[in-house]
């Protein structure tokens, strides 16, 4: 049976790490601010830049995996996988600005980091599907 590089341990544990402080700040954050007591400024911004900061963190966490994957051809794959969710993820926010720029869509890209997170789980399945 083959057991997992400790590269690969090493990502989960910090995967697990950030999601988990993103889980709190985020929870904690949101029923402070929909509270009967809610903060006043600047505290609202400063709450969203610690929620960022997790995500900012397996973004890190990812590339950090890249720098630290001792097989060539995994670091490949994976290589490939960030560059694909990347263009599709630009891909997206083109079109969805042009629609905002022409008036058939109200409001612009937003969630970026989350759409290009969704873009790189599926990225992964692909670029692995038939290598």
């Amino acid at each position: 049976m083959n057991q997992m590089p400790s590269y690969m341990k090493r990502y989960f544990i910090r995967l697990v790490i950030f999601l988990s402080l993103y889980m709190v700040i985020l929870v904690g954050g949101l029923n402070w601010m929909n509270s009967t007591n809610p903060p006043g400024d600047p505290m609202p911004a400063v709450l969203a830049v610690l929620t960022a900061l997790p995500i900012l963190g397996v973004f890190w966490t990812i590339f950090r995996l890249l720098v630290e994957m001792d097989d060539e051809y995994q670091r490949f794959l994976m290589t490939k996988q960030i560059v694909v969710a990347t263009a599709v993820t630009l891909a997206i926010v083109t079109v969805w600005q042009f629609l905002n720029v022409y008036d058939v869509l109200v409001q612009g890209p937003q969630w970026i980091g989350v759409i290009w997170l969704v873009m790189f789980g599926i990225a992964g399945g692909l670029v692995r599907w038939k290598a």
